[in-house]
């Protein structure tokens, strides 16, 4: 990257468990040339974030918000470059506010794509997960109707077709498509997703940003000295990363109720994410369907006590059909666990490409329900450090970098 280039790159953040990785591997390769943001109301103390370096900004309070923009648009002599970590809610209103010199690079959690695109809302639910959130069956079908590749085709093509289509189906299409998500994901210049799989459903979508590659944390990292240790020969199971219903936690208890558990504890992260009912609903199958096996983990505990029961486990259930919960497969897979995810997710394809041992849920049986055989657990271990070691990692960074600056240039050409 020149250096000599003089542009400010601008961090948005929320207050999350990744900031403070982010920050240090962003300060590591290029120190001193960004500025990290955090949204939080004035009073809000931080939950996660630590670093000393932030600054905070109120987007609720019009004032504050209005004042973030304007200093990002009134930077002079150079083009400025905004990162979105999350293109949520407030940072698709940020992006729409910003001056078109702007270079926009948008960092896909998941949650943001999948949670705002409509076409997407429906599919990341297994039949009977499904069957929970649409217990109305009339707005099933209703959904089914309006949110269908067929009908955003007709959007897509309204100019050509608004002689033609009644005005309100205009109207229905324009409400449901042309959405502030839609204005500002066709904004963005750059797209940065967890797997490169999930740049290829941006496409769908119509945008015409570029891709280039990120990890938030290394192996390193995120292991510390845990980074020897492996749950070889473990019987326990972890299900899930959290009580968000994306999860399919009661196509997972069906499934392993019909198996064999023995002894193992089943056990099931639902201290964040999720509604009060949802959780509700899924403590109640819990019991019902795993009995005793069943450990739902509601309240927050100590990161000790949470690496304690995931190094009982060598057993990993992800029935994500969205990407989701990528660093705890990482993790997992490094330890030794045998690792099931959902065949229909991106993260499945993903690492089935870089010959990650990986297996589908669907076909989980009880001789499965074992860790990795030690030839298995080598191969993973070396197949994931090559991807997110440290060095990889930074590589990664400057790999960004290089993008987004041939980007900033070619936009000052034009």
């Amino acid at each position: 990257m020149n250096l000599q280039n003089n542009s400010k790159v601008i961090h948005v953040f929320d207050d999350d468990k990744f900031v403070d990785p982010a920050i240090n591997l962003f300060e590591s390769v290029y120190p001193g040339i960004s500025e990290y943001w955090i949204i939080k109301k004035q009073d809000d103390v931080y939950q996660y974030v630590t670093s000393t370096i932030v600054k905070a900004f109120d987007a609720s309070d019009k004032e504050s918000f209005e004042n973030f923009i304007g200093r990002i648009n009134a930077i002079e002599d150079s083009y400025p470059i905004v990162f979105f970590h999350a293109l949520d809610q407030i940072k698709q209103n940020i992006v729409l506010k910003l001056s078109c010199k702007v270079i926009k690079v948008w960092f896909i959690w998941g949650y943001d794509l999948y949670g705002n695109w409509p076409l997407l809302k429906d599919t990341i639910f297994e039949k009977n997960t499904k069957s929970y959130i649409y217990k109305d069956k009339k707005l099933k079908i209703k959904n089914k109707l309006i949110f269908s590749n067929s009908s955003f085709w007709l959007f897509k093509n309204l100019s050509s077709l608004k002689y033609v289509l009644p005005s309100k189906i205009i109207n229905i299409l324009d409400k449901n498509f042309n959405t502030v998500f839609y204005k500002a994901a066709r904004s963005i210049d750059i797209v940065v997703p967890v797997i490169f799989e999930e740049f290829k459903i941006i496409k769908k979508i119509g945008i015409k940003a570029i891709y280039a590659p990120f990890a938030y944390g290394s192996i390193e990292g995120s292991l510390g000295n845990k980074i020897s240790s492996n749950v070889l020969g473990k019987s326990n199971i972890l299900v899930g990363n959290s009580a968000d219903p994306s999860n399919n936690h009661f196509d997972i208890f069906l499934k392993l109720s019909q198996i064999n558990l023995n002894s193992k504890k089943v056990y099931v992260p639902l201290s964040y994410g999720g509604s009060k009912d949802y959780k509700e609903f899924i403590m109640r199958k819990g019991k019902e369907l795993l009995g005793s096996n069943f450990v739902p983990l509601t309240h927050f505990i100590t990161l000790q006590e949470y690496n304690e029961i995931l190094l009982s486990c060598g057993v990993v259930i992800f029935n994500h059909i969205r990407q989701q919960g990528v660093g705890n497969i990482v993790t997992m897979g490094y330890f030794g666990a045998r690792i099931f995810v959902n065949s229909k997710s991106p993260v499945y394809e993903s690492f089935k490409d870089q010959g990650i041992k990986i297996f589908d849920f669907k076909k989980i049986e009880e001789k499965d329900l074992v860790s990795l055989d030690k030839n298995e657990y080598e191969l993973n271990k070396e197949k994931l450090f090559n991807l997110y070691s440290e060095e990889t990692v930074k590589k990664k960074t400057v790999k960004l970098f290089d993008i987004v600056w041939k980007v900033t240039n070619k936009k000052k050409l034009n």
